[in-house]
């Protein structure tokens, strides 16, 4: 059977990582980012800031056929700081990428491919359960994500599996821009700082094979949301 995956924030990261996997495991791969370094004969690449609605509304997926796929990787940490400090430019950025165009590209996958075999992941995190210091926005903006994977769930589309991932504190450059957090405005700095001196940070490959082993085994999972840290590849 063919399968296809429609990848955003494929430029690095998990993005890349879980690309790169499928690519091996024999997938067509499209990926949606502001940036890209993979060269392959089965990956195609559209450059797009996702932030940019007006782009995501004339955006439109291939018609293959087969088993498709939509991981909804992209999302910032945004400005790390409280929200009245914030610009307003930043905080509608933040809520586009992380909210509103993973909402629009799961409406455009479910109306291009309604009866087709299909999975969404929803890369989420577990700050969507929790409340931190200065990610007002990102906090937020998971939480939203995964409702809303909840909704679409108990909305019985046709062979449609969502799951909202929750992936654990993943070395990429987001975590960078945590430890480069001004310590004034984001008191738990010390915690994420030591989470990468301890080298507690997950690596993205390992990841991307606990990602690959959701999607191959994806009706065995009966919650709508979902931490990476249940799941054992062993």
């Amino acid at each position: 059977m063919t399968k296809t995956a429609f990848i955003t924030g494929s430029g690095k990261g998990i993005g890349k990582a879980i690309s790169e996997l499928l690519l091996l495991k024999g997938y067509q791969v499209f990926g949606y980012s502001r940036s890209n370094s993979i060269n392959h004969t089965h990956f195609s690449f559209t450059r797009i800031d996702l932030t940019d609605l007006e782009k995501i509304q004339k955006l439109s997926f291939p018609k293959v056929s087969g088993k498709v796929l939509l991981i909804n990787n992209a999302g910032t940490i945004g400005e790390i700081k409280p929200l009245n400090l914030k610009s307003e430019e930043a905080i509608i950025n933040e809520y586009n990428l992380n909210i509103i165009a993973p909402t629009l590209l799961c409406k455009k996958f479910l109306e291009s491919f309604p009866t087709q075999e299909k999975i969404i992941l929803n890369i989420s995190s577990g700050a969507a359960n929790k409340s931190i210091p200065s990610w007002n926005t990102y906090c937020a903006g998971k939480a939203a994500l995964d409702r809303v994977s909840d909704v679409i769930a108990e909305e019985k589309h046709s062979n449609l599996k969502i799951l909202s991932v929750h992936p654990g504190i993943v070395d990429t450059n987001m975590q960078i821009e945590v430890r480069n957090a001004d310590p004034k405005l984001f008191p738990d700095l010390e915690q994420f700082t030591d989470y990468f001196t301890n080298n507690e940070l997950e690596n993205a490959d390992i990841v991307a094979k606990k990602l690959f082993y959701i999607i191959e085994n994806n009706t065995q999972f009966t919650e709508n949301v979902l931490s990476i840290r249940d799941v054992s590849i062993n």
